[in-house]
């Protein structure tokens, strides 16, 4: 869940663009980010600090792009703006 969610701050493109970074980590380790915590622990750590998912080690080429979706400063998703699907 993206953090504003969780802050409930509202829902908007940057939930979604973290929801993208999540499911690329997932399907690149088959584990959820954050999955070495409960459930509950993991909500109020992802909603109450800056903190990011550990990123995959196997895949160095693809932290530009994860870094970019789970950042939690708008600068940094100025990144997108890059990607020719936008």
């Amino acid at each position: 869940m993206a953090p504003e969610i969780i802050r409930e701050a509202g829902y908007g493109r940057k939930s979604d663009i973290w929801s993208v970074g999540c499911t690329i980590i997932e399907m690149a380790t088959t584990k959820p980010p954050f999955s070495h915590m409960e459930p509950m622990p993991a909500l109020f750590y992802i909603g109450t600090t800056d903190a990011m998912p550990l990123l995959p080690e196997f895949m160095p080429s693809a932290h530009p792009l994860l870094i970019a979706c789970l950042s939690r400063f708008f600068s940094f998703l100025i990144f997108f703006s890059s990607f020719s699907f936008f």
